[in-house]
């Protein structure tokens, strides 16, 4: 009898791990769009780390992929990849399945796992902010990376320009 209970305590463990980990919100999508006397502007999709720990997190890895991008490496975000290219930044296609080889990991003091979370949310949220602006038309800005601008309808590869650093 003890086994059993012993083993039924396991699994709830074990769950309530699971579901703190897929509850998980390190990032934030906020869409916005500017009200004029002339009418309404672009959308703008910006997406940041929220709270603390995303924040602190974010901005190592951040500061780590704007190393490798200012040393011609690119930068693997999940379904899309950033590079330069002729001096220009870019953002484009990468894996259309997500796993963890889609990503440009970083030298972090954080377990494999939990950057494999959060990154993989991130690029849940990049990918829902490009589709959204590529149907409205407007500005996505990923925090201390890159913002660029999508056209209405405007298909990939999409030029963008560094965001909070300098290449």
């Amino acid at each position: 009898m003890g086994a059993r209970i012993s083993r039924w305590l396991t699994l709830f463990a074990l769950l309530v791990l699971a579901l703190s980990g897929a509850l998980a919100q390190d990032w934030r999508l906020t869409r916005s769009q500017t009200l004029t006397q002339a009418g309404a502007r672009e959308w703008r999709y910006t997406l940041g780390p929220s709270g603390k720990e995303a924040q602190e997190l974010w901005r190592k890895l951040s500061s780590q992929y704007q190393d490798h991008l200012r040393a011609g490496y690119r930068v693997d975000l999940g379904t899309w990849r950033v590079y330069f290219l002729g001096g220009k930044l870019r953002l484009e296609p990468h894996c259309p399945v997500v796993n963890p080889a889609c990503f440009t990991f970083g030298a972090l003091p954080v377990p494999k796992e939990r950057q494999d979370r959060f990154l993989l949310e991130l690029s849940q949220l990049l990918h829902r902010a490009l589709t959204q602006a590529q149907t409205t038309g407007g500005v996505v800005l990923l925090s201390r990376l890159f913002r660029l601008e999508v056209p209405r309808g405007a298909n990939p590869p999409y030029p963008a320009s560094p965001s909070g650093w300098r290449p």
